[in-house]
């Protein structure tokens, strides 16, 4: 048992002289006594357990209130503006306004904050509208941009039009548990950004609407979304239908749906619910060291252990940067230099699977953060730091109690609860370019020819790319680099008939 440890139980044991919880050695103590120590301490800690709880139950969630505490009653989340909300967040209807030919209709919310990647976007670059692909093999992100919307001039780095594709120069931020959060964004900018009369979830909501250009056109002609505009908004139902179904309305359902996307249901919820088993050993002696020693709580606290707090702790930009410069950080909001280069502490819920981490993604798993903030020396000198950016001097194994704790405590594997099983426009989602619909078997694997059946005609379109030992990378032929690797050749063929057993 090392010093640290030690010390905590000794002050344990005088509080439980004086009446307060008792804390004991972790040592070889039984699971369920190690679990009642832990929760005792986490108590005192946090004042209440009760307020790291996330409820299932949506009537106990926040609700938009004014200053005064009087409810928003336009802004209210019911079931029915949720069930919009989840079609409209995952439906590639809503990007009918893409600049670039041929990409309307092929990017969704979704695109970048989906369930598989804990709702972040799963890699460094996010490609929305503009990009193609969705998943690997291996489950991984995979997402890249259409080739041919490329400026091939602009060096080895490819640099991106925001007019033709989605491609911001920071990490993608996640929206799980956003119902507790002031702020979504790294910097603060949408909290401030538009219509201030707006809650701030719907304030946010309205402005990413605005950068990704969504509208309601495509949604119009499905008549299912009439109906279920209708039934979010019977006050409405007067209105024709490009009133009836307008940015404002898809605004206020999105938002209602983030408001339920919650990561509730971990190894942590447990705990919390009084299971004394739900975490192993090495989890509760990370929750101790969250909580005590490692000063986690300090910045990540609250139910979505989320502090919406700005700190400077000198990551390495995001690759999309010019070299040289710096991302200003929330004094881009503020104007106060006491802001430079800080970043929002996002809430650490469910980040398992949901790599990589910080704001220019410079963190490519849960345990690189723990390290860097553990040796606390940061990536770029000369920059101002965070006071609370200081050496942690845990020990190894006490990092891997600490990932343990953040990493499979926190995680919570039944997040597909929140994405529909279809959408109403009948697109593949949450992407309907065409590798997206091969990677999420909206198509037949190895169907090139696009007749809904693998067999010989197939086998003649791989002809028709073939010229000597490689394809033509065309854009007709492209779409047979089935290795990811940007050169389509043999091998490829190689892995469709090794995977290709009708939809994959």
């Amino acid at each position: 048992m090392n010093e640290r440890r030690t010390s905590w139980a000794l002050g344990a044991a005088i509080w439980g002289m004086l009446g307060f919880c008792s804390l004991s050695p972790a040592g070889d103590v039984p699971l369920e006594q190690r679990a009642i120590e832990v929760r005792a301490f986490v108590a005192d800690v946090a004042g209440d357990l009760g307020a790291l709880v996330i409820p299932d139950d949506i009537s106990e969630l926040p609700q938009p209130r004014f200053t005064d505490g009087e409810l928003r009653s336009d802004f209210v989340t019911t079931p029915a503006k949720i069930e919009l909300g989840r079609f409209l967040f995952h439906d590639p209807a809503i990007t009918s306004m893409a600049i670039a030919e041929g990409t309307e209709l092929t990017a969704s919310c979704a695109t970048c904050h989906f369930q598989q990647a804990a709702f972040r976007a799963g890699q460094v670059t996010a490609f929305g509208v503009g990009g193609q692909g969705f998943l690997d093999e291996q489950g991984q992100a995979r997402r890249t941009p259409i080739n041919r919307l490329l400026d091939d001039e602009l060096g080895p780095t490819p640099v991106v039009t925001f007019d033709s594709i989605d491609n911001p120069g920071i990490l993608s931020p996640g929206i799980l548990n956003s119902v507790y959060f002031e702020e979504l964004t790294w910097n603060g900018a949408f909290f401030l950004a538009f219509e201030t009369d707006l809650p701030p979830l719907e304030r946010q909501v309205r402005a990413a609407l605005e950068n990704h250009r969504i509208n309601a056109d495509a949604l119009r002609e499905i008549d299912e979304y009439l109906d279920l505009f209708a039934a979010a908004f019977p006050e409405q139902t007067h209105l024709p239908a490009d009133e009836l179904v307008d940015l404002f309305q898809i605004v206020r359902a999105i938002a209602s749906y983030e408001r339920t996307v919650l990561s509730n249901h971990s190894p942590w919820d447990a705990f919390l619910g009084g299971n004394n088993s739900a975490m192993t050993i090495e989890q509760l002696n990370g929750a101790e060291l969250f909580f005590g020693d490692a000063n986690c709580y300090a910045c990540h606290s609250g139910r979505a252990l989320e502090s919406s707090t700005y700190h400077a702790l000198g990551v390495a930009e995001h690759p999309l940067v010019p070299d040289g410069e710096n991302d200003p950080g929330h004094s881009a909001v503020t104007n106060d230099p006491a802001d430079d280069f800080r970043f929002r502490a996002v809430g650490i819920r469910g980040l398992k699977g949901g790599g990589p981490f910080f704001h220019g993604g410079s963190a490519a798993t849960i345990e690189d953060v723990i390290r860097y903030k553990n040796e606390a020396v940061p990536d770029q000198t000369g920059l101002p730091l965070s006071p609370l950016f200081v050496p942690l001097n845990l020990t190894g194994q006490e990092i891997q109690e600490l990932t343990a704790f953040v990493r499979d405590a926190l995680f919570d594997p039944d997040l597909d609860r929140h994405v529909p099983t279809f959408v109403p426009s009948g697109l593949c989602f949450p992407n309907d370019d065409q590798v997206s619909r091969y990677d999420t078997a909206c198509d037949v694997y190895g169907d090139f020819d696009f007749d809904g059946d693998v067999d010989l005609a197939d086998f003649g379109r791989l002809q028709y790319c073939h010229s000597g030992d490689e394809f033509l990378a065309s854009e007709d032929c492209i779409l047979l680099d089935r290795e990811g690797d940007e050169h389509v050749s043999l091998a490829d063929f190689a892995v469709f008939l090794e995977n290709v057993t009708g939809p994959k």
